[in-house]
This record gives C-alpha cells, structure tokens and sequence, in this order.
C-alpha cells in the first residue's frame, strides 16, 4: 500500500501544476489590444535589430516593408521582393521623412516605418509629465491611439487637478494630444 501512495502523490503534483511558463495568476481584466499592430512578427523587434534591406533583398521583411509602405501612402506590390518599385518608394518615404534618400532601408528608416508600432501610451504619459510639470496633475487615458489627416499618430489625455478632486469636484482642467515625436498640443474635447 505504502508503495502505491509513494508513486500516486508525486503524478498528483504533476498534474496539478502549472506548465513552465504558464500564469498562475488570473487577469482583473482582459489585456488591452493594440488597434494600430499589425500582428506581424518583424514589427517585434527593434530597428537596430532589423535587417539592412535594399534592391535584391527578399522575404518576410521586405514584405513587412512593403505593407507599411502601403500604410503611410506609397503604392507598391506587396510580393515580398525588394525590386525597383519598391526601392523608389522607400526614397521618396525616406524624402518625406527627411532620411537620407538612398533607397536603404537601414536603421533611420527602420525608426520611421516602425514609429507608430513603438509609440507607447506610457511613453506619451512621461512625456506630457515632463513637459507640464507640475505636481497637482494627473493624467488619464484609455490607452487609444488615434491617427489625424497627416498621417501623425498621437493619444489623448485628460488632465485633473489633486486638489479639485480633493475639493469634491471632477478635477478636469484640460485635454491634451501627445503625438509620437514628442509634440503636446491641448486639445478640446468633442
């Protein structure tokens, strides 16, 4: 008997634990989902990690060039093969941004096509911290990141002060748009 326990406790233990890299805890609310990803793997990794493309390159990135291409307005074949049109697309991206025109597509290019894909909500929240500076504030957002008629992707924030708040009122004291480059304009709401 004693021997039947000894070997049924430890599979007990091995079917009720959690699989390596499995989460233990449970989620108060579902993950946010990033409207603005293209679920495409080359967008994970960070511009001086990717591949110095140019005419004659082909494959996954080439084709993940040539649809974010196709996202900020240059028409091109995405085919995964990086041939004359597309070199000249990227010149004339690499113009409109003001990149060195090579037709390349390297580090500073790389920044540009991923801009959108690695512009944080956090990031714009430091960022409008710094800038305002000023203690009484809190920032709120939901996190969405919008897009206006240049192409420009910003988010939202509602300011409120502490001591309004502390006060009984809303707090509100102003709106204000965080774009990818930096830029902080108030805004007013709609």
């Amino acid at each position: 008997m004693r021997k039947k326990w000894f070997m049924t406790i430890p599979a007990v233990a091995l079917l009720m634990s959690p699989v390596a890299g499995q989460s233990t805890e449970a989620a108060d609310s579902p993950a946010p989902v990033n409207e603005t990803s293209t679920s495409h793997p080359v967008a994970d990794v960070a511009p001086e990690h990717q591949p110095t493309l140019s005419q004659g390159s082909s494959g996954i990135e080439v084709e993940f060039v040539q649809e974010k291409l196709i996202y900020y307005g240059f028409d091109t074949d995405v085919d995964g093969v990086f041939g004359p049109e597309t070199a000249e697309q990227v010149r004339q991206f690499q113009s409109e941004k003001g990149l060195s025109i090579d037709g390349v597509v390297g580090i500073n290019t790389w920044v540009q096509l991923l801009a959108n894909e690695r512009f944080q909500v956090g990031d714009a929240k430091a960022a409008l911290t710094a800038e305002l500076d000023n203690d009484d504030l809190v920032f709120s957002s939901n996190g969405e990141i919008h897009q206006n008629d240049q192409g420009e992707f910003f988010y939202t924030f509602k300011a409120s002060s502490k001591s309004l708040i502390e006060d009984g009122g809303s707090g509100t004291v102003g709106f204000y748009n965080v774009y990818g480059d930096g830029t902080i304009e108030e805004d007013v709401p709609q």
